[in-house]
């Protein structure tokens, strides 16, 4: 389970938009397009239900993919990007099922 302050997601991603501002200023558009996917990640951390085991693997993915980012890695922090934005795409398909009566 995450215990991080939701308010944390939000500083995180705006300084993902700040990276991705600056890696496209210096012409860098993988870097930036990374940066920027995964800081949409962050903010469906907002509204996620945190004690969802998927959710906790998006969290690990995510870190992951900033973890790359921090080493000037678009490729990795990529594919652990996409391995986050599909756990959250699990939760958000069993709430619906959840939801249809």
């Amino acid at each position: 389970m995450i215990t991080t302050d939701r308010s944390a997601y939000r500083q995180i991603a705006a300084e993902l938009a700040e990276q991705a501002d600056a890696e496209a200023a210096a012409n860098h558009p993988q870097l930036a397009r990374a940066n920027a996917e995964l800081g949409l990640v962050y903010l469906a951390f907002e509204t996620a239900p945190l004690a969802n085991p998927h959710v906790a693997a998006a969290w690990k993915a995510a870190e992951d993919a900033r973890q790359s980012l921090s080493y000037g890695t678009a490729i990795g922090a990529q594919a652990d990007t996409a391995r986050a934005r599909l756990h959250l795409a699990l939760v958000e398909l069993a709430d619906a099922q959840h939801a249809t009566p």
